[in-house]
């Protein structure tokens, strides 16, 4: 999920990275943990924070709407809100549980001095169907893997 402008820049520009200012100042240490363990694993980011993105083939309408409230403001949905749909080379892709994560941006807010993520992924959280549980960080997005993207509707109502 992304801001229309930043899908525009893509084509336009052919890939996607990550800046430090888009990045709130409490959870840059989060952030760093994450790009230590890239470069750990061979992905380099460039001293850049990671781009976000879903796992999955094709998550459907609703859990794409609902993932991007949850994630999104008004403003962005006002300014325009699109999916975009790639295939990334596996070696470029970093794997993590996101309630782990989300735990660990926890410990991070909560001021622990040394915060560190639990890497494993539980079984359940790899059936992607039912909501967001795997996400994956890459270095960047490269227009070359981009399949297509599409705009979210907004209005689109998750209780029809």
């Amino acid at each position: 999920m992304q801001l229309r402008a930043v899908i525009e820049e893509l084509e336009r520009t052919g890939f996607l990275v990550g800046d430090w200012k888009y990045v709130e100042p409490s959870w840059r240490p989060a952030y760093r943990v994450m790009t230590d363990e890239m470069l750990r694993r061979g992905i380099d980011c460039e001293g850049r924070p990671p781009v976000w993105a879903w796992m999955g083939a094709d998550s459907g309408e609703e859990n794409v709407l609902m993932t991007a409230r949850m994630l999104l403001s008004d403003a962005d949905f006002d300014s325009g809100v699109g999916v975009v749909d790639m295939e990334v080379p596996d070696e470029l892709v970093l794997r993590s549980s996101y309630f782990q994560w989300n735990e660990l941006l926890s410990r991070v807010l909560s001021g622990e001095q040394s915060p560190a993520m639990d890497w494993s992924i539980d079984p359940e959280e790899e059936d992607t169907t039912e909501e967001f549980q795997v996400q994956a960080c890459l270095p960047l997005l490269r227009g070359s893997w981009v399949r297509g993207s599409r705009p979210i509707d907004p209005l689109w109502r998750l209780d029809d």
